[in-house]
């Protein structure tokens, strides 16, 4: 991360040391005689942000981020993280916000992209496992690339095989597999684009080839309208995505290759609702549940206007047809009137990464500053508080801090120094690492 007010990243998952731990020292002695196993494997330990910290100590521990038992050990061994990007076309840079940061709060760090942005002619679109996914902004046949910010590794996939204009990707990757989907906006003709069909790219470490392949496309379900900025969930080997007019919910059967229907809960009085994945943890570690968060708009009814957070659970979340929603937050009247303030009807952008899940509001006024725009929701401990403001507005994240304008993308991004599902693909050398403070 690029260095503001030389401050650096929190030294635990999210934490940061209290007064007394801070005084606490081991003698040198005995870092000096431990085996160095022993100390790569603590090492490997540390959270990524400290564990960049660490690199500057000496030459060995620079060069460990080159070190494939290392990456091996680290991938393993070290906490998840359950960051969130802000990524913004017009930037070179992530914004990452850590919902986690005890006592003082969520906190903000800066994280420079691996491509040039709108020169390259690449938005992103995705994220998972470490790896963003940033699609090819031309219409025709689409590129996808997968990056890994940390250690500054590109891949493309293949191109796609269908000519599409601005598609909705999502992307599911593990240790040694790698799923995308480009999904609508088929360009039937010059002038003319329907929600037809559905591209999947599939590489697994076990398949032939293991580089990966598009599978034969898919039907979308009739009437589908998909909107490329609400970006899909992904939970049980399914994708879900949102269809409006009327709002529906699709669900995607990678192994089958078909789609679905769920119906959402209070269709009719939604109002930018986005499917995100609650819970879950690294590599499967935990139970991931699809969620559904909606401003609820019931103006004739005696029911208050509300942010609401659904899990989807039955017969639904396993793909058939069926299913129920349970609420499982609502936003409290003097925040939501707050909010409500700051998003003016424009809509907001919205995902989750674990227990957390993040709400900013498109498009605010310059006036409007960080703290009322950013909204994050605690799904365990069912509270809702502000982010502090953003104080990276110099390095190119003005749209963010005021608001969105330039069209910002919220993610759920974990900083991964290994990512070894991107060496399935043809995967350049990595370049020089920047330093990572915040």
């Amino acid at each position: 991360l690029l260095p503001h007010h030389h401050l650096s990243l929190p030294s635990g998952p999210g934490r940061r040391p209290s007064p007394a731990a801070a005084e606490v020292e081991m003698d040198p002695r005995v870092w000096r005689r431990l085996p160095q196993p022993l100390l790569d494997r603590v090492l490997a330990c540390l959270p990524t942000p400290s564990f960049l910290r660490a690199r500057a100590v000496c030459r060995r521990f620079y060069h460990l981020l080159f070190s494939s038992p290392f990456l091996h050990s680290h991938l393993l061994h070290s906490p998840h993280l359950p960051f969130f990007a802000f990524a913004v076309p017009s930037a070179g840079h992530l914004l990452l916000l850590d919902p986690t940061s005890q006592p003082q709060g969520p906190s903000w760090f800066l994280l420079p992209l691996p491509i040039p942005g709108p020169a390259a002619g690449f938005s992103p679109a995705a994220a998972s496992a470490g790896l963003l996914a940033f699609l090819s902004d031309a219409s025709g046949h689409k590129t996808l690339l997968l990056a890994n910010p940390i250690t500054r590794l590109l891949a493309a996939l293949p191109l796609g095989p269908t000519q599409r204009l601005s598609p909705t990707v999502g992307l599911a990757a593990g240790s040694t597999s790698i799923i995308a989907v480009v999904a609508g906006d088929d360009l039937v003709s010059p002038f003319a684009v329907k929600n037809i069909s559905v591209d999947t790219f599939v590489a697994d470490a076990a398949s032939v080839p293991s580089s990966g392949f598009w599978v034969p496309s898919s039907l979308l379900p009739r009437l589908s309208s998909l909107d490329p900025r609400a970006g899909m969930a992904f939970a049980s080997g399914r994708f879900y995505c949102m269809s409006s007019s009327p709002f529906a919910v699709l669900v995607f059967d990678v192994a089958a290759n078909v789609w679905s229907k769920v119906q959402p809960p209070m269709r009719r009085f939604l109002r930018s609702p986005a499917l995100v994945e609650l819970g879950g943890g690294r590599e499967g570690s935990g139970t991931a549940r699809v969620g559904l968060v909606a401003s609820v708009e019931k103006s004739r009814l005696s029911v208050p206007r509300s942010v609401r957070v659904w899990t989807l659970r039955g017969r639904g979340a396993s793909g058939g047809g069926g299913g129920a929603w349970s609420e499982v937050g609502r936003m409290p009247q003097d925040v939501h009137t707050q909010f409500a303030a700051a998003e003016g009807g424009r809509g907001f952008e919205c995902a989750a990464h674990g227990d957390f899940v993040v709400l900013a509001p498109r498009g605010g006024p310059a006036t409007v500053p960080v703290p009322t725009t950013v909204l994050v929701f605690d799904s365990r401990r069912d509270e809702w508080r502000w982010a502090p403001p953003c104080p990276y507005v110099g390095h190119g994240m003005a749209a963010v801090a005021n608001g969105g304008g330039a069209g910002f993308r919220v993610l759920a991004y974990e900083p991964r120094l290994a990512t070894p599902a991107i060496g399935l693909l043809d995967a350049t050398t990595p370049v020089a690492l920047h330093g990572m403070h915040g």
